[in-house]
């Protein structure tokens, strides 16, 4: 059961990404048979020593950053929950996701800023790409990081698909 379970996080997070490879892999081989093609009957107008900025890399990866960034939070949170214990806690809790109050042997997390919600309802949260808290707001992930690799991102975009 256990196993079924890990294997369920695993293909939901991860075939999406492995798909976009392929296909990325696809398209990249396609094209440089096609310049290839092109330059062989003398018909390449392409200029192949473009300066790309990292405006363009950020652009291009801020939404597959998004994807990334959201398997490593999935990933990190599957090691960091608690079962919860209202002995240790000191008072009741709701979640703000469900309204259900936290009972004990409860799956939960807390988020950096304290908040308490369920395992299942934050995971949630975090698959529609929200990397704050859902009450306070503070974010999940630092600006630096989510701007760090939207810029690896779109440079490894740039280079799968760039003619060699």
């Amino acid at each position: 059961m256990g196993l079924q379970n890990q294997l369920n996080d695993v293909s939901s997070g991860s075939i999406p990404l492995l798909l976009l490879a392929q296909i990325a892999t696809y398209f990249k081989s396609l094209r440089s048979f096609l310049f290839t093609l092109f330059q062989s009957f003398a018909l390449s107008r392409f200029h192949t020593g473009q300066i790309v900025h990292d405006d363009f890399f950020s652009a291009v990866g801020s939404h597959l950053a998004g994807l990334i960034i959201l398997s490593d939070q999935l990933s990190l949170n599957n090691n960091f929950f608690y079962t919860y214990s209202s002995a240790a806690d000191g008072h009741s809790n709701d979640c703000v996701f469900c309204q259900n109050t936290f009972n004990d042997g409860d799956q939960v997390r807390m988020l950096p800023c304290r908040h308490i919600f369920h395992r299942r309802c934050f995971d949630g949260w975090l698959h529609h790409l929200n990397f704050n808290c859902p009450l306070c707001r503070s974010p999940l992930i630092s600006d630096e990081r989510v701007s760090l690799t939207e810029a690896r991102v779109g440079r490894e975009l740039v280079s799968w698909f760039s003619m060699r």
